[in-house]
């Protein structure tokens, strides 16, 4: 079951390792490892982040 759910804002780590802010547009679970399609808040992309690299879900 996922940690996080559609909508939620978070903290996460990106591809290049740095701390950024985005909304989940889309929760996966696919067996033990969920995947989050993340929109981030600075650059508008978004970017398939793992549920170990989300750090904690924002107000």
């Amino acid at each position: 079951m996922p940690q996080f759910k559609q909508g939620d804002r978070v903290e996460y780590r990106n591809q290049q390792d740095q701390q950024s802010q985005g909304k989940i547009e889309r929760a996966e679970a696919s067996g033990q490892q969920a995947s989050y399609t993340i929109k981030n808040e600075q650059n508008m992309q978004t970017e398939q982040v793992p549920e170990n690299r989300i750090a904690r879900k924002l107000q």
